[in-house]
């Protein structure tokens, strides 16, 4: 091969390789929407923007991965552009979301929703949030999350506050939570509860502010599942290797 040909097909694998960090910068856009909507009070479309960001979260690490992205493109820190996209869609806005759909007694939002904030960019900080086994050290600030079945299940303002208390201080306790793409630990399990559980919270968006008891259940026993093997895990590691 040519040294005109060799530099061609450099160009090209470098141009390909910066695919996933679009994928990846693509969040803010989706982040951005979802906050333009929640100020307009379209919950459901807000909703629908911040699935999207998840679904690019989902897969853009593959994406990388299968590209060699780092390899190809050594001075641009992926990883850290993730960080900052995950820390503005998974926490940001659905703090934003949480404080304009006044989902807890207006008096306690000066605390919690910074609570919040701070407690999530120590979970973001801290060298062992992501474990070199695959796992999320304490609470993996699915805010997100929270949103939609706060949104769903229309709790108290009162019970909402006491859950996002504790998931604030669930970040400080060291459980092990399954990282759905990238365990290698019951992966085949993990990530079929992981995308049956997508396709239920889809549906449940999707028909919002209908909801309809089989998706609504199908949600809540997979993400119940997710808790308790990740505990599992966390508690009896030893005996499930």
């Amino acid at each position: 091969m040519s040294r005109s040909s060799t530099s061609l097909q450099t160009v090209v694998n470098n141009a390909i390789s910066w695919a996933p960090h679009l994928v990846t910068a693509s969040g803010l856009i989706f982040g951005f929407l979802s906050t333009v909507e929640i100020f307009a009070l379209h919950y459901r479309t807000a909703l629908i923007w911040m699935t999207a960001a998840v679904v690019s979260d989902a897969i853009d690490g593959t994406i990388a991965r299968k590209l060699n992205s780092a390899e190809n493109i050594p001075d641009f820190d992926g990883a850290l552009l993730d960080a900052i996209v995950d820390y503005i869609t998974y926490v940001m806005v659905p703090v934003i979301f949480i404080y304009k759909a006044e989902l807890i007694p207006l008096t306690y939002n000066n605390w919690v929703l910074p609570s919040i904030l701070i407690a999530s960019a120590y979970q973001f900080a801290q060298s062992e949030s992501k474990s070199a086994d695959n796992f999320f050290t304490g609470f993996p600030s699915y805010w997100n999350v929270a949103v939609l079945y706060m949104l769903i299940l229309k709790p108290s303002p009162t019970n909402n506050l006491i859950l996002l208390s504790v998931l604030t201080v669930l970040i400080f306790i060291p459980i092990k939570y399954y990282y759905p793409s990238r365990t290698t630990k019951h992966k085949t399990t993990i990530m079929s509860v992981a995308i049956i559980w997508g396709i239920s919270g889809f549906i449940l968006i999707y028909t919002y502010p209908t909801v309809y008891p089989a998706p609504l259940w199908i949600s809540i026993i997979c993400s119940t599942y997710y808790i308790a093997i990740s505990i599992f895990n966390t508690l009896f590691h030893k005996s499930i290797d």
